[in-house]
């Protein structure tokens, strides 16, 4: 599975393969590449607790769905369900500031993944 990590789009790779060079292809770059490790991605999504409030508690919700995504391919299936449970929280801080819970939510999803290693 391929991987993209971009500042509009965090996630597997949608597209099915490469057909060649299109006339209206959008996306110049492949910005296609393995999947983080999930340790990783966590540490990464920790540091976008700080500005997850209004419009960017959204953006934190869909990167902590597809890495849920990312941690149920690697068979983490208890982390995967505590990632999803993070992103339903962070999409319901545009209104109120909940940074705290995400903070206790991702370290839920640390002991997950600590259980098993």
């Amino acid at each position: 599975m391929l991987w993209v990590d971009h500042e509009r789009y965090f996630g597997p790779d949608r597209r099915v393969k490469p057909s060649g060079l299109r006339l209206s292809e959008r996306r110049r770059v492949n910005h296609a590449a393995n999947p983080p490790p999930l340790p990783t991605a966590l540490r990464q999504l920790r540091m976008r607790v700080i500005d997850a409030r209004g419009g960017a508690a959204r953006d934190f919700a869909d990167r902590a769905n597809a890495l849920a995504l990312l941690a149920h391919d690697q068979h983490e299936l208890s982390a995967a369900d505590a990632l999803t449970s993070l992103a339903h929280t962070a999409a319901r801080g545009s209104d109120t500031d909940v940074r705290p819970a995400l903070y206790s939510g991702l370290d839920r999803v640390h002991a997950q993944l600590c259980v098993y290693h």
